[in-house]
């Protein structure tokens, strides 16, 4: 038999979770539309993006730079976000299926991948501190259909 807290707290971490859910949704749009000051409010001061090797890391400030003034993306698509909390810190993983642009004018070529963001909640209020990911060349391929012959 589950107690009222604990189910209370359960409910409290479903709703965290969707909450994640949409402000990763919404930092996307943000990057998407060139939203700076919902950037900055998503993004928290010491925020910084990691390759999952650790050969890229970059601020927030570089970041913002890279965003504004280099880089240009044609196409991005976003999917399969999933949140989870950890009282005051959440994490989301997310694919991105492709991903297209340009850096300083030059193709990047197309790349597709994996995302992992952390977010910490001070005062009520979440921010994202973290984004490693994961990038793999080319477009997301759909699996293939298994095919087995009978003998």
């Amino acid at each position: 038999m589950t107690s009222n807290s604990e189910a209370e707290n359960a409910a409290a971490t479903l709703r965290d979770e969707a909450q994640l859910v949409d402000l990763s949704t919404s930092w996307s749009t943000a990057m998407n539309s060139h939203d700076r000051a919902k950037l900055e409010e998503l993004m928290a001061p010491e925020f910084e993006l990691h390759k999952w090797d650790n050969t890229r890391k970059i601020a927030r400030a570089v970041w913002f730079d890279f965003l504004f003034n280099q880089i240009k993306i044609s196409e991005f698509e976003h999917t399969a976000i999933v949140a989870r909390v950890y009282g005051d810190v959440g994490v989301v993983t997310s694919k991105f299926p492709i991903t297209r642009g340009t850096f300083d004018d030059k193709p990047m070529g197309e790349l597709h991948g994996y995302l992992m963001d952390v977010w910490r909640r001070t005062n009520g209020h979440w921010q994202v501190v973290s984004r490693t990911s994961v990038d793999l060349p080319g477009r997301e391929r759909a699996p293939e259909a298994s095919t087995q012959k009978n003998p």
